[in-house]
């Protein structure tokens, strides 16, 4: 995955006890080069929550860059990185004090008017009382809001980075604004997601996250803790090493069945050579016509609307999308009938192809069209063939794909598709939350409709060059031998389709 670095600052969130092997000791370097690897941050920040310092004493001799540490000696400093400016508190009493502009620690920099300031003093609590959320340090980042000429957003690793909420306050006669973004690992099936922000001048952030059991050789599918110290232990140190084997060589390790090795073997490959590896000769459909690319934004992953689809087709090499800006309940359609118009006008019988459209687009689409379309439901339902590329190569164990997650953007970059410009500062699931406050709130809420609309088109631009890298695949033929089920080692668990998050 790469940065547009220009177009703001890549700020990484370490949580060691995130990284910590089994008995809880730091990770090795590799470990942690692989990680840097993968996330290309230009900032890290260690989580002040399980902090261990031989994990940041070896970030900072792995990383070429600034590492932000909860435990240093300066309470206040500043880094500037693609017109950016990241502000740093250890501690609350040090962002209350710290007026914008006073200077810091020699060598340390200046707190300026941040664009972003981490603190993890910053959580939040229940008001048994008042019987709703408060949040710990409110007064504190008020303060230093109300001095500033330039609307902060406040980070901490004391919150998940997909926790994004506005806070209000009064301080110093002034009504402020609390923008207020987590940083730390993400709670979801299976292990934690360290996550990497992306964060622009204009206080638009994307989050990128990966499991933190997906580094090193656990990255291959069927490898976890047990079986990588047993890879280890046979000589097999690297991603690298494990795709040259042998499957005769790879069952030679303890509790490595036959599909187990080839299932190793075949992630291997696909990981450290950034493509996809076949494991059958069969077609990708739709085989008898050129496929159009669709991709839907929500607001959620059971949406109440749906504002916005994007359509490639690559024959005509034409993009086009159908947007509804002003979404509302009582007519959540109106780009659901643009597009089903747009698309009966042009194609007689067209082949959508989606990702993970059998499990989200598709299933949500059948219920738009039902309800707000149902001049098109006999279209849709008999001249619409609907195809979905994740499904065919994953679920039905057709390819072994390269990236350290199954989603779209991960795999799109492994092979090669950098997302730069707008398209890179929005996620799909912070418009969604976006969307979903706007539709709510009886106050406006602001939405970059074109960051949107170009992350919908870098969607759909992706999965096009997914499915032809999936596609031009040659499958070698020892893939094709033997069961091709991916029986994962005894104490492991393949992550090849548990995602848990589009």
């Amino acid at each position: 995955m790469t940065v547009e670095h220009g177009a703001g600052a890549a700020l990484l969130a370490v949580r060691c006890d995130a990284l910590a092997g089994p008995a809880g000791d730091a990770p090795a370097a590799d470990r942690l080069a692989d990680v840097l690897a993968v996330f290309d941050p230009d900032l890290v920040t260690v989580v002040r929550d399980g902090v261990d310092v031989r994990t940041v004493s070896r970030l900072r001799r792995t990383f070429d860059g600034p590492v932000l540490d909860p435990g240093g000696s300066a309470s206040v400093r500043s880094e500037t990185v693609g017109g950016v400016t990241v502000g740093f508190a250890s501690r609350l009493a040090a962002l209350s004090d710290a007026a914008p502009g006073a200077g810091t620690e020699a060598g340390t920099g200046v707190l300026t008017d941040a664009d972003y300031v981490v603190c993890d003093g910053l959580e939040t609590r229940a008001d048994e009382v008042a019987m709703e959320a408060a949040l710990e340090g409110r007064d504190a980042i008020a303060r230093y809001q109300a001095r500033s000429t330039t609307e902060t957003t406040f980070l901490t690793g004391s919150l998940p980075a997909n926790y994004e909420h506005v806070w209000t306050a009064t301080a110093d006669g002034r009504d402020v604004r609390l923008p207020v973004r987590g940083l730390g690992p993400i709670r979801r099936s299976g292990a934690p997601e360290l996550a990497r922000l992306t964060c622009t001048a204009g206080g638009s952030v994307s989050v990128t996250s990966v499991p933190a059991d997906r580094f090193g050789l656990q990255a291959v599918d069927g490898v976890g803790p047990t079986t990588a110290r047993r890879l280890r232990e046979a000589g097999y140190d690297s991603r690298a090493a494990v795709a040259d084997a042998s499957p005769d060589e790879l069952r030679s390790v303890r509790g490595v069945g036959d599909a187990t090795a080839r299932t190793m073997r075949a992630s291997a490959r696909a990981l450290a050579e950034g493509r996809v590896v076949r494991r059958t000769s069969e077609p990708v459909p739709p085989a008898d016509r050129e496929p159009l690319f669709l991709d839907v934004e929500t607001d959620g992953l059971s949406p109440t609307v749906i504002p916005l689809l994007g359509v490639y087709d690559p024959e005509r090499d034409a993009y086009v999308d159908f947007v509804d800006t002003d979404p509302s309940r009582e007519d959540p359609g109106t780009a659901t009938r643009a597009f089903l118009e747009w698309l009966a006008a042009e194609y007689d019988r067209p082949a959508l192809v989606t990702w993970n459209g059998y499990e989200f687009d598709y299933e949500h689409l059948d219920r738009f069209v039902t309800r707000y379309a149902p001049a098109f439901a006999e279209y849709w339902q008999e001249d619409v063939v609907k195809y979905d590329c994740y499904d065919w190569a994953v679920r039905q164990d057709h390819a072994h794909l390269p990236g350290r997650t199954n989603r779209l953007e991960d795999v799109a970059g492994a092979i090669g598709c950098e997302r730069e410009g707008p398209a890179g500062t929005i996620d799909g699931a912070t418009f969604a939350r976006r969307l979903r406050r706007s539709i709510e709130s009886p106050e406006p809420i602001e939405i970059d409709w074109e960051a949107a609309r170009r992350y919908c088109e870098a969607d759909v631009r992706e999965l096009a060059a997914v499915y032809d890298a999936v596609a031009a695949a040659e499958p070698a033929s020892d893939e094709q031998a033997g069961d091709r089920s991916t029986g994962a080692a005894e104490d492991d668990e393949s992550t090849q389709a548990a995602l848990g998050d589009f």
